[in-house]
């Protein structure tokens, strides 16, 4: 049975595709939609704007004008050329969505899977926070669609965020993590970069090298791993372990926003702001990465980390949000605001016989900024500004 997925979400559900259903994409077609500006946000694109890409989909898109049209269809197979054709209507990836698109890629017995949507770039689908894009000729909505082919076997169709805390070394064992020491970008309220540390970063730097060589540095095996960016090179410098940098451990692309407060890009970008708040995990900045993509980048180290011991990790506040949301069976929701303050040692012990695993804080008393900021009440496209800084942290 061919099945043709409507959605949304085109870059989220691509990628499990790609990542966890085991497809590749074979052929994909893009073509400009001139809607104006009074008409989004209220009836959908037609479907026929879609490039046809045979003469078995053409058919079957022909049965339906519009995607609110075919999405009372989602649960009905219509025949054509002698094949059978099921729609899916997908808004997320959430559980019971999940297991849906899992029993219809079984249902559809190998055969190419078509995805199709809406999206406002090349890197991002619409969100449901917005109702239209920033004026640009990156970001005019155009109808995508893609043709996917099964070339190894699914993953785990059923697995969670934390799959990998299922596949962990079941002896006793820590794994450290500490974030960089204060950067000059964390002081200045500034996302991304590749900034050096503060004043009160280096004394940290310090701090952390005479706490771990004092402490850990003396255990047989024990390793340091950081990311490529300084501020955390310049962390571990004066530790004494074996070290390695990884790219996978650099901090979350920012894309267009890179070097900008919050304050900055609520106001040169409010309806960004605003779906990044909306759904946090999911979001992708224009020209970089959402916190989904993030994990699928920080997959490599999580398998290494399910079987390492003693082993410290200096990296950064997204990507310590994702091991420990692994480590920890923390969901989708939760793992974009879990605390993972500055100058602070995360001390992680897996102990099978108390009752598994054990998160602790020590905090190193060097001074430093909040970077945490909470999610808002309001994530609205008509909040007000204040609204939408209300959870910001202060900074200089």
């Amino acid at each position: 049975m061919m099945l043709v997925i409507l959605t949304e979400r085109l870059a989220q559900i691509l990628e499990w595709l790609k990542s966890v259903a085991g497809y590749s994409v074979v052929e994909s077609n893009s073509k400009a939609l001139n809607v104006s500006r009074t008409q989004r946000g209220k009836d959908r694109p037609p479907l026929d704007c879609f490039p046809r890409m045979n003469h078995s989909l053409r058919l079957a898109v022909g049965q339906s004008s519009s995607l609110s049209e075919l999405s009372t269809q989602a649960d009905d197979c219509i025949l054509v050329d002698g094949k059978n054709v099921s729609f899916l209507k997908l808004s997320d990836l959430s559980g019971d969505s999940k297991k849906d698109l899992c029993r219809r890629l079984v249902a559809s017995n190998g055969q190419d899977v078509f995805l199709m949507g809406i999206s406002y770039s090349e890197a991002q689908s619409l969100t449901n926070c917005r109702d239209f894009p920033k004026t640009s000729s990156q970001t005019l909505p155009r109808c995508r669609s893609y043709r996917l082919r099964k070339t190894q076997l699914m993953a785990d169709p059923f697995d969670t965020l934390s799959s990998v805390v299922n596949q962990v070394n079941n002896k006793n064992r820590t794994l450290y993590f500490s974030r960089h020491g204060e950067s000059e970008y964390n002081v200045l309220g500034k996302v991304g970069g590749d900034a050096d540390l503060s004043s009160r970063g280096r004394q940290y730097a310090d701090c952390l090298a005479e706490y771990v060589n004092s402490t850990l540095g003396s255990i047989p095996g024990f390793k340091l791993w950081t990311s490529c960016l300084k501020r955390t090179i310049q962390t571990a410098k004066n530790i004494k372990a074996p070290q390695e940098h990884m790219e996978a451990l650099n901090e979350l692309d920012t894309g267009v926003c890179d070097g900008l407060t919050y304050e900055e890009i609520a106001e040169r970008y409010p309806i960004e702001f605003a779906a990044r708040d909306d759904d946090k995990f999911h979001y992708r900045y224009p020209e970089g990465e959402s916190y989904f993509d993030l994990l699928l980048r920080v997959q490599p180290v999580l398998n290494r980390l399910k079987v390492e011991d003693n082993v410290m990790v200096i990296a950064h506040q997204a990507v310590l949000r994702c091991l420990l949301a692994a480590l920890l069976n923390k969901d989708e929701k939760e793992l974009p605001y879990i605390h993972t303050p500055l100058h602070t040692v995360m001390r992680l012990s897996f102990k099978p016989d108390d009752g598994g695993r054990h998160l602790d804080l020590i905090p190193l008393s060097i001074e430093c900024v909040e970077t945490h900021r909470a999610k808002p009440e309001n994530c609205s496209l008509t909040r007000t500004a204040e609204e939408a800084l209300i959870t910001v942290p202060a900074h200089f």
